[in-house]
């Protein structure tokens, strides 16, 4: 799904129904418009090691606010699929560059600072220009996956199946809280971004395997 297609389908439905039913000074509808601006910045092209870090850092709050407003919409699982994988292929685009540079003492971009797990606040979100821009469970299998999701470091390899066929990914980036994987292929490619409980669902239902 495109994404101006999606804001244009969907999420303006979203914030015309909470205009009619709170006004626009209720935080839902701030909410939605910041959300709308994070989306922007998050698909523009990233100047240096210090927006890539923002940008990696907005990632979590952002989708975690993107899946709460299919939630309340009701987007079916086949339409948020294709909004996600889209997403993931942008996003990869957007941080490749980041992932791939190294800082002024070769370590990786994305060994961020000690205050990385912060969240974004709505404060956060309204500040981005955009001009210039879990599941728990007590079964023994489920309880295996997420033992090896927790594992997971960046450069280890799952397989998934998509579209019916075997596609072997790295991890190239986890959230700062544990909470949102970003896969790709070598080259930054094939990228597929998932959350924690999506990604234990996934291993569950046998679309995803551990393991190059």
């Amino acid at each position: 799904m495109e994404i101006r297609q999606f804001l244009l389908d969907h999420w303006s439905y979203l914030l015309a129904g909470i205009y009619f039913s709170h006004g626009d000074q209720h935080p839902d509808w701030a909410a939605g418009w910041h959300t709308v601006n994070a989306l922007l910045w998050s698909l523009a092209p990233k100047q240096g090691q210090e927006e890539t870090e923002q940008f990696l850092h907005l990632l979590p709050t952002l989708l975690g606010r993107l899946q709460d407003g299919c939630d309340a919409m009701g987007l079916n699982a086949g339409l948020r699929d294709e909004l996600f994988s889209s997403l993931a292929m942008l996003h990869a685009a957007v941080a490749r560059p980041g992932l791939q540079a190294t800082s002024d003492d070769k370590r990786p971009v994305t060994q961020l600072a000690q205050d990385a797990d912060r969240a974004f606040s709505e404060a956060d979100l309204a500040g981005l220009d955009a001009g210039t821009l879990s599941i728990e469970s007590g079964q023994d299998g489920h309880s295996q996956d997420m033992a090896g999701i927790d594992a997971l470091k960046v450069g280890d390899g799952i397989r998934f199946l998509i579209d019916g066929r075997k596609k072997s990914l790295l991890l190239q980036w986890i959230s700062p809280m544990g909470g949102m994987f970003l896969f790709a292929d070598e080259a930054g490619y094939d990228a597929v971004s998932l959350t924690r409980a999506r990604l234990a669902e996934k291993l569950s239902l046998g679309e995803a395997s551990l393991g190059k």
